[in-house]
């Protein structure tokens, strides 16, 4: 399986808003939260295809469009990574890690810390730990965790 990365178009939008639910929903429905309209604006308010890349995944038959990863740079900051979604068809193989290594070899490179929001009680916590990141904050809502290189 070849991994790699495929560049965000404005015309993407669609497509990665329905990847968007496709990975959320499960999480926000059991904190009693999911509101379609509520996602589409705040996914829109943070849509920006400069940052964002698609995660492509190649089985020999040609690229598939599997995930989306957002890694927004802050100005003599941290790295914040906004969005790291894969359609439930390809969890459990290894591309977020994959994903998550190219994140962390960035902010090695760039001398920087990643910070991100997970979702509270979201399945995605033990994977963020499982990579070293560290709870900083949060709110019943949102926690805060921060990863900084060695």
């Amino acid at each position: 399986m070849n991994l790699s990365f495929a560049p965000v178009a404005d015309s993407d939008f669609e497509a990665l808003f329905a990847l968007r639910v496709a990975a959320m929903r499960p999480s926000l429905e059991r904190l009693g939260i999911f509101n379609l309209d509520h996602a589409r604006k705040r996914f829109e308010r943070q849509f920006a295809p400069q940052y964002m890349r698609h995660i492509c995944v190649d089985e020999g038959a040609g690229p598939q469009r599997a995930g989306l990863l957002t890694v927004v740079p802050y100005e003599d900051g941290p790295l914040k990574l906004q969005h790291l979604y894969l359609l439930p068809a390809w969890h459990n193989r290894r591309i977020g890690d994959w994903a998550m290594q190219q994140v962390q070899n960035q902010a090695r490179r760039e001398g920087r810390a990643v910070w991100l929001e997970v979702l509270n009680q979201s399945d995605a916590i033990r994977f963020y730990e499982r990579h070293g990141f560290v709870q900083t904050g949060g709110d019943p809502i949102d926690l805060l965790y921060q990863w900084t290189p060695a």
